[in-house]
């Protein structure tokens, strides 16, 4: 099976640079990246590839909130009771 994901390193390694300056250009959004978590970052193969030939894609943000519209449910099935968050 292909790899889907590099790591900072070895991305690191493939440009000859340090793992700090990988790191430098995910957070100025330089490089593709995903976050995995607060500290994990992973970088698609596929949009390293399309970097490195010089294709800059649009950033996009993706937000978790409440629906804005009424969702289209089947006969029979009920939304989930909403549940009080635990943030203050």
């Amino acid at each position: 099976m292909d790899k889907l994901y590099y790591t900072p390193q070895e991305v690191a390694g493939m440009l000859e640079v340090s793992v700090d300056t990988v790191l430098a250009k995910i957070h100025r959004d330089e490089i593709p990246a995903l976050r995995v978590s607060a500290r994990i970052f992973r970088v698609p193969v596929v949009a390293f590839d399309l970097w490195r030939s010089g294709f800059v894609p649009t950033r996009r943000r993706v937000g978790i909130g409440q629906a804005t519209k009424r969702v289209a449910i089947g006969t029979g099935e009920s939304l989930p009771e909403r549940v009080q968050s635990l943030r203050r």
